[in-house]
């Protein structure tokens, strides 16, 4: 307790005594600083971000709104653009809360090993920035810092009969400059967070987009390895040279080069006799033992309950699933082709895509954003299998983000020039 009241935790009082025998006793009380009271709020609230991110919903639309609505009444009628300035700072403070408490779970959950917990908290996040905020930034961004310069160059004088209005006829003059001051500091915040290619709202996004590939590979790593090191790069190359060997004899050499599991071997030759006491009867030397009458008899069927049963064919099942395979290898093969024919092109030129290639493309997309840019902002990178070679042209300065219709919905990307490359796997 000295500590925590040293850090300025709490603090250390006592209580009143109302005998003489409470004087040999320990009348120490203990409360919270008003610091560590507004952490231990903040950590019980951590995660119950239902509620601002609710009014996080409609953000981006209501700024706009309400920012209209100012800049009309801002020189008419200071109580409607007093009451629009309310519902502003709600909102924008709505939004800062939300958009911190994704960010502390996504820091959360992306940190240490992955798990299922970790997972799903990163899943739920996504889904509650794709709900709420959606593409908003995109539709009302221009709208907001248009509206943002217009009433940056109000006059303060105007800004000043707001506060009054606000705080009352009786309000100080210090109170009254502070609540100006505050005005300005709110509209250059809202431009930071809309304003500009790196604002702060598509950083946001660009974060909640980069995400999504820690994600996949937490999860395929769970699925697959349950936690331990993965060597499917090795299965899937085993694979791929056991479907393409002449005959099933080249497939099981394959195999038995791979992994050591070679047959059994029946070497002729004396046994030599076995370890252990040496004063021991030999197995070849041991006197027989008595079979009963039964098993002379009957043999092998008086302990095996019948006769033995049929191996199963399975022919039938193994040419199944070599079609299945071929099928698959088929679809994938038609879906690179499809993809490998749009390089070079801008993301805004390309084509809808269906699921097969958004998957591909995510993939692609994500093995570029993992590297670094050189000077020019270009990002050379290879894919995680190792089969492509990637490399993105920035976009444009100024340029649009571009958007691919999927048949889920939209994907949202900056406009880059992604080139792409087949690379040759030698086995």
């Amino acid at each position: 307790m000295a500590d925590l009241k040293r850090w300025q935790v709490i603090h250390i009082f006592q209580d009143r005594v109302t005998r003489d025998a409470d004087f040999v006793l320990d009348f120490d009380r203990y409360q919270l600083t008003e610091t560590a009271a507004q952490l231990h709020r903040a950590v019980l609230t951590l995660g119950e971000d239902v509620a601002s991110g609710a009014a996080a919903t409609m953000a981006p639309g209501v700024l706009t709104a309400q920012l209209a609505v100012l800049e009309a009444a801002a020189a008419t009628d200071p109580v409607a653009a007093a009451a629009a300035w309310s519902v502003i700072q709600t909102t924008y403070r709505a939004m800062a809360d939300a958009a911190a408490s994704w960010q502390a779970r996504l820091a959360g959950a992306l940190a240490g090993t992955p798990d299922q917990r970790k997972i799903t908290v990163v899943q739920e996040t996504l889904r509650r920035y794709v709900d709420m905020w959606g593409a908003g930034v995109d539709t009302h961004s221009d709208a907001i810092t248009e509206l943002v310069t217009r009433l940056t160059a109000v006059e303060p004088a105007r800004w000043r009969r707001i506060a009054v209005h606000t705080l009352g006829a009786s309000a100080d003059d210090a109170a009254i400059e502070e609540l100006t001051r505050s005005y300005a500091q709110t509209l250059a915040t809202l431009r930071s967070w809309f304003d500009g290619p790196d604002c702060q709202a598509r950083r946001l996004r660009r974060q909640m987009r980069d995400t999504i590939r820690p994600l996949l590979s937490s999860q395929r790593v769970l699925a697959a390895v349950g936690g331990h090191v993965s060597r499917r790069a090795e299965l899937l190359r085993l694979a791929t040279g056991i479907e393409g060997a002449a005959d099933e004899q080249a497939a099981w050499r394959l195999w038995c080069a791979a992994t050591g599991l070679y047959a059994a071997r029946h070497l002729p030759g004396a046994t030599p006799a076995p370890a252990g006491n040496p004063g021991a009867v030999s197995f070849w030397e041991a006197e027989p033992v008595e079979v009963e009458a039964r098993l002379r008899r009957q043999g092998p069927k008086a302990t095996g309950g019948g006769a033995p049963a049929r191996i199963a064919d399975r022919r039938d099942a193994r040419r199944a699933a070599r079609e299945f395979a071929a099928r698959l290898r088929g679809a994938a093969a038609g879906t690179e082709a499809r993809v490998l024919a749009r390089s070079g092109l801008p993301l805004s030129q390309w084509p809808e895509v269906d699921a097969a290639e958004l998957d591909l493309l995510l993939l692609l997309l994500g093995a570029v954003n993992t590297t670094r840019p050189d000077a020019s902002g270009v990002r050379t990178a290879v894919s995680d299998d190792a089969r492509w070679s990637l490399r993105a042209e920035p976009a444009p300065p100024g340029a649009p983000s571009a958007v691919l219709h999927t048949p889920d919905g939209r994907l949202v990307h900056p406009d880059i020039r992604l080139h792409i490359e087949p690379l040759e796997i030698h086995t």
